[in-house]
This record gives structure tokens, sequence and C-alpha cells, in this order.
């Protein structure tokens, strides 16, 4: 029901035309050199001609009234009287524009922008601008209104200066044009930006700050944060009714938008509240024309109906629910949300054709009147799909595939152009509730799971394939200058994805933005036809042997409430099983917290690690049969979880089962056969045995290690640097880092978690020689602590392995794309094609032991990576490396290929 308060003239002089009493206010008339010397219609005959055209139409005689409007018009445009031109034409469009006829009005307006007074009219042409951009936020012409709106904005902001009330104005229309048009992410932060503009510039007491504010906290609940919208509308409320009164238009707009705030929150009570203030400031307007009492007894009845969906609602009332979304004067949110809440109530019927008919009228209608592409748009159409889900139709799955691509294509426009925190959690949100819809779907029609699994796909790494075939065309790019500029595209893409789609809009990610844009240019600058153009990304199940299988998890919930007094559903886990060339299944495997509270240092860890065997892996067992090689591919907080440590029945631990492989993301199997063990004239970086200065325990054993791995990789004449002591720090590290094929950092790690808002990338990380452990992070080379935000800015285009000999390494925040958000993320983004990572802290004996066991097998052996950590792994469980049978040791080192 919100509405956006109209800017009055007196803030900007003549910026809004002035129509009063039916009679049309041209400039007064000032004879000039035109008039006088030559024999065109003066100032005061054109206004005449103009007058009587307008009278004609008065009058009635809308055929000839119309074309001589358009003559006088087409006259005026010749003369140089730019303020007539100006003013005759908004004056034109207004009048059609109150007749309901927008057709002709735009026709008006597009005329006019042709006109020299539009481009060369001074303050008169920005009236024009800035005008023609209200309307077509007026009249829902959003593609049309962002070009018109960003002229607009660049006039006013040229003719009154920066933060003036006119380029504040400006700035106000157009994000909200850019939020209405789907283009949420640049519409919120210029709306902050304008709203945090205003009320420096004019101060908490002006009403054009108070339009920003409106606006603002418009625009947070319409992608789903009616939270941070409550903190803004409520002190507003206060500030329109002490100005206003409770009889105004303002006053009930604010109490309007805080009901649909509380009421988004799940807040009975509160939402009734501010309805009956709305219903208090409609009755005080005493406008008998209007609907404006009506409308809050509507929203009243909606809110009881709502936060009680058990007591079900009269037919009379159900029916005079239904006829709200064919009220003309009604705000179209109410006319969604009504046709919403009624399609609810006639399921519960059973009537599923009503409910479907009007959960067809709420989608296109936020189709028109927000935007196609648009959060509410797609929860309409989801709730489309539902019914149908609900009908059995055989539309269905073309329903979720088309909400899920819409979505998807959204996300990936507003990750690519812009990022913002709000909608970084609105589009975290959408996803999960399309998803887990989708896959009920998909687990009861077989015909679905292949559309659910790449669906899964798509959402688990938020892209479409475009980093994984620039990482297959950067593999055959014929020279290294070309293959490093796609190198550089890659790992800038790779941060502009995790800064954006988290949220961090700072100084870091909008100069993240830029890099990635002048990257692509010289990339394709330098390509030219070196682009290989046979590529195409394959298929998963094409790339699997036939005994092969990758399990893909993924952890699925609706965050969204399903309704107020239902209970939450649960977070559960799912399995997609692929295998060679069959069509994906999908198994549920139930509630998430189920497989999250186990201790591998529990001294019943078998017995607890049996059971976890059964409940992730048993029902995959049809799937799995006759597998020798497993693919698993974690989700969220399953990243955590040391599957090594899973027994079957005999007591078999995973890798003795299987040849098991840990990957970041599904389509890591295409390059899982590239460059995956050692050879002769690769570079290798071995750091250890480094002076900490008290600032850390010394770990003596960590420089025993590296010299025993450095003997070992010598045997295959690899090329080896080794760091250590007092001379190592994060400058000298990264320096050596660039172009090795091998890394190995033994030293100690940390991850910190979540005790405010610091960022995970900033509280995981690893600790160089001589170290500032007491200050707080920040992006400097010589404090001798490498953040996983500093690691995710390294080349480590050209390494093979990145071993992470140190505690706690493989943690993070649980994330949507990638792995986790630490270490991993920042290492698959830097480059790193494969990384053995800890998972908690570890014995440095026990560590310095296994590890040179798993170089010497790779030196002797020369196995793959991922076979000699099986081997050595073996080895330890059967107490044949010393110091390392216990499973705190062998099973806390997690091989992720990304």
């Amino acid at each position: 029901m919100s509405s956006r308060a109209q800017w009055t003239a007196g803030v900007a002089g003549r910026l809004a035309i002035a129509i009063t009493g039916g009679l049309i206010l041209f400039p007064a008339f000032i004879p000039d050199a035109q008039a006088q010397n030559s024999r065109a219609s003066s100032e005061r005959e054109l206004t005449a001609k103009i007058q009587d055209a307008f009278n004609a139409l008065r009058a009635g005689n809308d055929g000839s009234g119309r074309d001589r409007l358009k003559n006088a018009l087409r006259e005026v445009t010749q003369s140089n009287y730019h303020s007539l031109t100006i003013t005759a034409y908004l004056n034109a469009a207004s009048s059609f524009e109150r007749r309901r006829d927008n057709a002709t009005a735009s026709e008006f307006f597009a005329e006019a922008a042709k006109t020299r007074a539009a481009r060369d009219g001074g303050r008169d042409a920005v009236t024009f601008w800035f005008e023609y951009a209200r309307f077509l936020e007026r009249s829902n012409q959003y593609d049309l209104g962002i070009p018109v709106a960003t002229e607009a904005r660049k006039r006013m902001r040229a003719a009154y200066g920066p933060n003036s009330a006119q380029d504040i104005a400006g700035g106000d229309i157009l994000a909200t044009l850019l939020t209405n048009n789907g283009a949420v992410a640049s519409g919120l932060n210029l709306s902050e930006e304008i709203y945090l503009n205003a009320r420096k510039a004019l101060g908490d007491r002006e009403p054009l700050f108070w339009r920003t504010e409106n606006n603002y906290a418009e625009a947070l609940r319409m992608v789903g944060h009616p939270d941070v919208a409550a903190g803004i509308d409520e002190p507003l409320l206060r500030k329109r009714i002490a100005h206003y009164g409770y009889g105004s238009i303002q006053a009930l707009v604010s109490a309007s938008n805080l009901a649909l705030n509380h009421l988004a929150m799940g807040n009975e009570g509160e939402t009734l509240r501010a309805l009956e203030l709305q219903k208090r400031c409609a009755t005080e307007l005493a406008d008998p024309s209007s609907e404006h009492v009506q409308q809050a007894n509507v929203w009243i009845a909606y809110t009881k109906a709502y936060f009680h969906p058990d007591q079900q609602m009269s037919r009379t009332d159900l029916e005079a629910m239904a006829k709200i979304k064919d009220w003309n004067g009604a705000p179209d949110l109410l006319r969604i949300k009504a046709a919403q809440l009624t399609a609810d109530q006639y399921e519960t019927r059973g009537e599923t054709d009503r409910a479907l008919v009007l959960r067809i009228d709420a989608y296109h209608r936020s189709q028109t009147t927000i935007a196609r592409q648009h959060p509410i748009t797609f929860d309409a159409l989801l709730g489309v799909a539902m019914t149908q889900m609900k009908r059995g139709d055989k539309d269905t799955l073309a329903t979720f595939k088309d909400v899920e691509q819409q979505a998807f294509r959204w996300m990936l426009r507003e990750v690519g152009t812009a990022g913002n925190r709000y909608v970084a959690e609105t589009m975290r949100k959408l996803a999960d509730d399309i998803l887990y819809e989708f896959g009920r779907y998909a687990l009861v029609e077989p015909a679905a799971a292949i559309a659910y699994a790449d669906a899964v796909s798509r959402w688990k790494t938020m892209e479409d394939g475009e980093r994984t075939l620039l990482r297959q065309t950067a593999d055959r790019l014929p020279d290294d200058a070309t293959k490093a500029l796609a190198q550089n595209v890659l790992r800038l893409s790779g941060q502009q994805q995790e800064l954006l789609s988290s949220g961090k809009i700072d100084d870091d990610a909008r100069d993240v933005l830029k890099q990635l844009q002048d990257a692509r240019q010289a990339l394709a600058a330098k390509m030219g036809d070196k682009a290989p153009a046979d590529l195409k990304l394959p298929s998963i199940d094409s790339k699997l042997e036939p005994s092969d299988a990758l399990v893909d998890f993924f952890v699925s919930g609706r965050r969204n409430r399903v309704n107020p007094i239902a209970q939450k559903p649960e977070m559960r886990l799912q399995a997609v099983i692929r295998r060679h060339d069959t069509a994906p299944a999908l198994v549920d495997l139930g509630p998430l917290d189920s497989f999250l509270a186990v201790d591998a240092t529990a001294p019943d860890h078998a017995k607890l690690f049996r059971r976890l065997h059964d409940t992730l892996l048993g029902p995959l067992k049809p799937q799995l049969a006759d597998v020798k090689r497993l693919f698993l591919v974690p989700d969220a907080e399953l990243y955590s979880l040391p599957f090594a440590m899973l027994q079957d029945a005999t007591g078999r631990y995973l890798d003795e089962i299987y040849d098991t492989r840990i990957m970041t993301r599904a389509d890591a199997l295409f390059f899982a056969n590239n460059d995956n063990r050692l050879a002769s004239g690769d570079k290798a970086l071995l750091v250890g045995g480094l002076d900490y200065a008290g600032a850390a325990n010394e770990l003596p054993s960590t420089k025993t290690e590296v010299d025993t791995v450095s003997a070992d990789l010598k045997k295959r004449n690899l090329v080896v640097t080794i760091l250590s002591g007092s001379d190592s720090g994060e400058a000298t590290i990264r320096a050596d880092a660039k172009g090795a094929s091998l890394l190995h950092l033994a030293t100690h790690g940390f991850y910190k978690t979540a005790s405010n808002r610091t960022d995970a990338l900033w509280r995981s990380g690893l600790v160089a020689s001589r170290p500032n452990l007491s200050r707080p992070p920040q992006r400097d080379d010589n404090d001798g602590v490498l953040y996983a935000h500093e690691l995710m800015n390294w080349d480590l285009s050209s390494a093979n392995l990145v071993v992470l000999s140190a505690c706690q390494t493989a943690l993070g925040d649980p994330s949507r794309i990638g792995s986790v958000r630490g270490l991993p993320t920042a290492l698959a983004i830097a480059g790193a094609r494969r990384s053995l990572l800890t998972l908690w802290e570890v014995a440095d004996e026990g560590t310095a032991n296994f590890m040179a066991r798993f170089y010497q097998v790779l030196a002797d052996e020369k196995l793959d990576y991922a076979s000699a950590l099986r081997k050595v792994r073996i080895e330890a469980i059967q107490g044949k490396i010393t110091a390392a049978k216990d499973p705190s040791v062998w099973a806390a080192f997690v091989f992720f290929e990304s």
C-alpha cells in the first residue's frame, strides 16, 4: 500500500508545473526581436493557439482539440521560445495523463525530448527532464525511465550543484526507477547514497529528506528487509504526523509502510496497531471520493486472515477478498498480496482452480507494476508452480524451470554489475525458497530430477559455466602473456563473485569491479582469433567413468516463513547422485542437524561415525553399486565434516572402501586429471621453521618437515626454495609463491568463529615470521599475518597443489560459493587447483611424520596427489606412521580439488 510522496514545487522552484482550476499557466508575454522582425507567430499568438486547443479539449472536442494542440506545439518548437515550448508540452502531457491516456502523454513527452528547447533550454530543460522522469516512474515505464532520469540528474547536478535539493531529488527518482526495473542492487546502492547525502545536506527537518527516507525504506522492504525498513519508517511516521497532522497523505503512507514492515516480520499486534493508525489518518483526510478508509479496513481483514490461516474465512469475506485484485484505486502491492492470500484460502478448501487463477493474476500484475525481474515477481511465479504441483498439472516442471532460470539470470546480472548487502541476502533467501520447493517436486516426480540437479549445480557455484569455459580456454592458449591475462580475469571474477554475493560493498569491491572490466577488455583485445573455437562445456556424467560416482550434497530449506503459525521448515540435506551417462538421481537424507553434531575426538567416535556413514551414504547404496571412485561435493557446514572418519558396519574407513575425492564444485571434475602429480623442473616453495619473535609458540618440527620434503622433491628434480627463520614475511612468501607449482607452508593457522560483523576472510589466515598479532586485520604485507582476504589477491595460477600444514586451515563460514568462506575460498580464487588443509588443531610430531610420508610416496611411487594421500592415510590407519595412527592426525587433513 506504500506510496512515494510527491516533491513539491517549493523545493526546486519551477520543477513542478502549476495547473490550477483547469487554467494553464504560461510564462508572461515578453515581446522580443523575433516577434517584431519576422513573419513568424509571436509568443502571444502562440500562447493563444495553445490555449484555444486546450479550450476545445475541455469542451469535449477531442478530435479537433487534439489536432489543434499538435499543430500549435509543432509551431512553437520552431520558435526560440524555449520556456513556452517546455511549459506547453508539460501541460499537454499532464492534461492527457489526468485523463488516464498515458499513451498520448508518452507521445508528447517523447516528442518534446527531441526539441531544441529540451536540449538547450537551460533550467527550463532541467524542469522538463525531471518531469519526464517522474511521469515514466508513475506510469511504470521503467526501461524508458532510467535513461531519462539519468539525463535529468546530470542536468540537475550541473545546474544546481552536487547534493543540492535538486540533485538529491533527481537521484532519488533514478534510484526508484532502477529498483523498480529489477536493477535492485544498483538502485539500493544509489538510494542509500541519496538518503545519507540528504540527511547531511538538508537535515532531519526537511520534507525532501523525509521523502528519501521513505523511498529508501520502501526499496528495502520490497527486497525482503522489513526489519531495516522499520527502523526508518517508525521515526519518519512521527515526524510526518508532527509536521502534517494525522489527516495527511504523508502520515497515512508512513503508517501503511510501518504496518507492512511488521506484517512481513510476523508481528501481528504491531501490524494491527499501525493499521488502526492508518485508518485514523484515512478518516481525518475527510475525502469522501477516496478509498483510503476502505483500503485500511481491507488491510486489517487481510492481516487477521494472514495470521490465522487455520481459521477459515467465511465465503462472503473470501469472495470480497478475491475482488480486491480488481480495485483500480488500490495499491498494486495490496492487490498482489490479497490475491495470494485468497489463493491460500481457496487451496485449504480444495478449490485449486480458483487458487491458480488468483496466483497467475498476482504474477502478471507484479510483472507489469513492479518489474519482470524482481524478487516479488519471482515469489509470485513460485506460488504458481506450487499450486500447479498440488494439482498435478503437466505444466508444473516448466513453471519451476522458468522461475529458477529467471531468478538465476537476475542474480547473475545483479552480481555482475553491482552488489548490495541486502540484495545478497535476498538472493540467498530467494534461491533457498525456489530450490526447496523445486526439490520437493523432484523427489516425487523423477522427470524433474535432471532439471533440479542442474539448478543445484548452478546455484552452488553462482555462475553459468563462463569461468569453467575460461579455465579450459586458458589451458589451451598458445602464449604465456595471453594465458596470464585469462588467469587474471579468472581471479578477479572469483573475487567479484565472492565479495558481491556476500554483500561486502566497499572500496575493495568497487576496485575489483573496475579491474575486472579492464581485464576482460584487455583479454578480448589480446586473444583475437587465439581463442579455441571448438570448446564446449561437457556434462558431468560424460566425464565420469563407469565405476565412478559423483555425489553433490545440497542443503535445502526455506528461509522465508511459509505462514505465521506453521513451524519453519527444517534445513534438510539432499544428495544428487551422478553416474556415467545416466540421468541424475535425487535422495533426501533428512534434517541437516543430524549430520553436524559430530566430535572427532569423542571417546565413542567409531560408533558415532558408523552411524553417520549409515545415514549419509547408506541411503545412496543403490546408486553407488559397483563404485570404486567416489567424488563428493559438500555444501555449507558439510565442509567441516571429516569424511575420512566415516566407517561402514565392518569397520572400514571411507578411504578403504572408495578412492574418495572431495571437490569444491562439481565441474572441478573436468580438471581433476590435469597437472595432478610432481613434474621434473617444476618450482616448489617450502616454508617452515619460522621465527615468531615470541608472538606465537615456536614449531621446531616444521623446519625438519620442510627439509625432509625438500629432499623428496629433489628426487623428482623439482626446483626447491625454502623460506625459514626471520626473513620469511608476507611479501617474501608472496613473491616466491608466484610461478610455483607446489607450495608447502608449515606454520600456525587460525580460524576465529564470528563474534562480531568481521568478515570470515579476515578471521582466518596463516602466521608468517615476526607477526604482529595484536593489530586489527588490514591489508598490509608487513604485519606478518597472511589473512585469507589478502591471499585471495595472490597469483597462485601456477599452483597445482597448496599444502597448509597448520591448524584449522580448512575451516570457515558456510558459503553457497566454492567451499567455505576462509582459506579454502581464498586459495581457489587465487588460482590454486588443489589444496591440502586441516579441520582442527594437529599435533606437531604426528603431522610432520604424516607429511613426510606423503611426499615420500609422491616422489618414489609417482602417484597423483589424491592417490598418494589415500595411500598414506591408510598406512596411518594401520599404524605404519609414527605418532599418526590416531584419527586426530590423519583425519584432520582434507584434500580439496577446485
